[in-house]
């Protein structure tokens, strides 16, 4: 079950980003699969297989049913299976720019799976041929990425933790300069992928996340109890809010008053 089995039943095309490789290995066979540079996945043309990943976990996997191998995860296997096909996807193209996913295997009666397995059976010879020009690839590669992220789901406590990271960067950073590639970065995701995990998650994009932040962060200062006076301009600006009609209009939709009225509650002295 891995690409280095090459012989007289072995098929390849693809590029560097998603490549095809087609297996014949008739009699049963057991062994190990690695951490892999791609995550891979794979369908049998017949028979059975059982996967048992590194924390323990294990699938029974009939024929003609798309299996992920997360790259990072390392799996133990036996299979009867007569012929494999091994689908290739560099961790790029599904979104990853720094620490690899692991993804989640919907279940054996999942409907979820269907659109894939019906995709994989009108593109793979597409896929194989090499003489497919480059910008078709590139769309067909793209076309059946995007159906690999609606079949497999990221692992929650991956989410979860690239989400922990994105949203304390976000705290730790509001007074910086902060771009949404910045906030990807922390958390090791494309800035597409960032913007739909907040989408997902929280219902706003990253930058609207770290305007609020922002705005918590001024109303904090500006309604903290002190003598000193304070110039709401120069508050929103250490906060880098540089359009003042629009951060009053902000700020009075998230707390229901003008930045002047928390001034005048908390006893501070302010002007605008």
């Amino acid at each position: 079950m891995t690409a280095d089995d090459q012989g007289p039943g072995y098929e390849t095309g693809g590029d560097d980003d998603l490549s095809i490789h087609r297996i014949a290995t008739p009699g049963k066979r057991s062994g190990t699969i690695g951490p892999r540079p791609d995550h891979v996945v794979f369908w049998l043309a017949d028979g059975r297989a059982s996967l048992t990943s590194d924390d323990g976990e294990r699938w029974e996997v009939g024929a003609e049913h798309p299996m992920m191998l997360s790259a990072p995860v390392a799996y133990g296997f036996e299979t009867d299976a007569t012929a494999t096909t091994l689908l290739h996807l560099s961790p790029s193209l599904l979104g990853d720019t720094g620490e690899t996913s692991v993804f989640r295997q919907p279940g054996a009666a999942d409907p979820a799976v269907e659109p894939l397995r019906a995709l994989l059976r009108e593109v793979a010879g597409r896929v194989l041929d090499p003489s497919l020009p480059a910008a078709d690839r590139a769309a067909l590669n793209r076309r059946i990425a995007t159906v690999v992220l609606s079949t497999f789901t990221r692992s929650r406590s991956d989410v979860a933790d690239r989400m922990r990271r994105a949203i304390g960067f976000v705290h730790d950073n509001a007074d910086r300069d902060v771009t949404v590639a910045d906030v990807a970065a922390a958390c090791d995701l494309s800035e597409r992928g960032l913007q739909d995990l907040f989408r997902r998650r929280l219902g706003v994009t990253p930058m609207q996340y770290l305007r609020e932040v922002r705005l918590d962060r001024v109303h904090l200062e500006l309604g903290r109890p002190g003598v000193r006076v304070l110039l709401v301009s120069e508050v929103a600006r250490r906060w880098r809010f540089g359009h003042l009609g629009r951060f009053a209009r902000h700020y009075r939709e998230r707390f229901g008053e003008q930045p002047h009225e928390t001034i005048a509650r908390s006893g501070t002295r302010g002007s605008r």
